[in-house]
């Protein structure tokens, strides 16, 4: 049979622990995420401005979405390494009509990037860009 006083003084350090615990938890958490906060994402050399001045000087718009008239956004993903290559390039939306096809070219020809941090080392991470088709 437990003993009630007993069993009162372990429901009452548990009640008090428990803030305790989860404040903990929060806190490593919070900190773990700074960190994360901290981590520099890859990045083209010379940051956005640089990579639009990349976009606008090499982008050859498609003979047949110019002569439709087509325009849009065509996402690509791709992986930036450790070395700062771009890899594994893909299309996330399409626009089709050849921009689909000149987007991954651009990419695939891009110069190397800054490599990104995940928890102070340096990885292969994943970016996404949007490349406007505008006439």
């Amino acid at each position: 049979m437990i003993d009630r006083s007993k069993m009162k003084k372990v429901l009452l350090i548990g009640a008090l622990l428990l803030p305790a615990v989860m404040i903990s938890q929060a806190m490593y958490a919070q900190s773990k995420s700074a960190s994360k906060d901290l981590d520099p994402e890859p990045e083209f050399v010379g940051g956005k401005p640089e990579l639009q001045k990349y976009i606008d000087a090499n982008l050859n718009y498609p003979e047949k979405a110019k002569s439709a008239k087509k325009e849009g956004v065509v996402y690509v993903s791709f992986t930036v390494t450790e070395t700062g290559k771009i890899t594994n390039a893909k299309i996330v939306r399409s626009v089709g009509m050849g921009c689909d096809e000149e987007a991954l070219r651009l990419i695939n020809e891009m110069p190397v990037w800054k490599p990104g941090k995940e928890d102070g080392v340096v990885k292969a991470l994943p970016v996404v860009i949007p490349i406007s088709f505008r006439l």
